[in-house]
C-alpha cells in the first residue's frame, strides 16, 4: 500500500520580513497584495512594472529581470513571472540559498503551496488541494463563508482577550473548559451577531467573573451590528 504524501499546514508570522515575488502580473499582484496584509516587506521584480500603481510602503520595486542577488535576506519567495525559464531560475536559485520558493506555474515544482483563505478578524481558516485543484480549494472556502459568520472573528478576539487576562491573573486549570462552555454552551457567538452587548457582558461575567467585561477586555462589538 502505497503512503499518501501530505504538505506540512502551517501559518508563518512575516511581519517585517522580506518576502520576493518575482513577476508583477496578475498573480503576483495577488500575492503582493496578501503578503502587506500580513505586514511583510515585499520586493517586486518584474521588467515591466507599473511603478506608479504599485509602489505602496513595505515595498521594493525592481523594473528589470530577475537576478541572482535578488533573494539577499529573503525567507521567502514566489516565482510568478509567464516564463517558465525564469521561474526555474528564482527556484534553483532560492534552492541554492535554502530559501523556500513557490512557483505559480507548476505548483509540484515548488516547496509550498498556498491554500484558499477565509478571514473574519483573526480567525483564519485554509483550505488546500495539495496543489491539485485550486479552483476546488477556493469554492471550498467560498461555501465555508456562508456558515462562518463575522461574528465568529469577534468571538475569538473576546476568547483571546479573556485568556490574556486570566492566565495573567490566575493560575485554574479549568479556564479550557470555560471558555469552550462559555463560546458553544453558553451561546456567546449568538450573542455576538445581534449585536447584544448585555448578553455577552453578561456570560462573560458569570463565566469569568466581574473583572471579564467586554470593558474591561477593552473590546468594541463593531458598529454597523444590530
Amino acid at each position: 500500500m502505497q503512503i499518501p504524501s501530505f504538505n506540512y499546514p502551517l501559518f508563518l508570522d512575516l511581519k517585517d520580513r522580506l518576502v520576493v515575488v518575482v513577476g508583477a502580473g496578475e498573480v503576483g499582484r495577488r500575492k503582493l497584495a496578501g503578503l502587506l496584509q500580513v505586514g511583510a516587506r515585499v520586493r517586486l521584480i518584474d521588467p515591466l512594472l507599473d511603478e506608479k500603481s504599485l509602489k505602496k510602503p513595505g515595498v521594493e520595486l525592481l523594473t528589470r529581470k530577475f537576478e541572482s542577488g535578488d533573494l539577499t535576506d529573503a525567507v521567502l519567495v514566489f516565482a510568478c513571472t509567464n516564463s517558465q525559464q525564469t521561474n526555474h531560475q528564482v527556484l534553483a536559485v532560492a534552492r541554492r540559498l535554502k530559501i523556500f520558493c513557490s512557483s505559480a506555474g507548476e505548483p509540484e515544482a515548488g516547496d509550498f503551496i498556498l491554500p484558499a483563505v477565509l478571514r473574519r478578524g483573526s480567525l483564519a481558516v485554509a483550505v488546500a488541494t495539495g496543489g491539485g485543484s485550486p479552483a476546488m480549494a477556493v469554492q471550498i472556502r467560498d461555501q465555508l463563508a456562508d456558515h462562518i459568520p463575522d461574528s465568529w472573528g469577534i468571538a475569538v478576539e473576546i476568547i483571546a482577550a479573556v485568556r490574556q487576562k486570566w492566565l495573567t491573573d490566575r493560575a485554574d486549570g479549568k479556564y479550557n473548559q470555560w471558555v469552550l462552555r462559555s463560546f458553544w454552551e453558553r451561546e456567546l457567538v449568538p450573542a455576538i451577531a445581534k449585536g447584544d452587548v448585555r448578553t455577552v457582558d453578561r456570560l462573560l461575567r458569570e463565566t469569568f467573573g466581574d473583572a471579564f467585561s467586554l470593558a474591561n477586555l477593552k473590546i468594541q462589538l463593531p458598529e454597523g451590528m444590530p
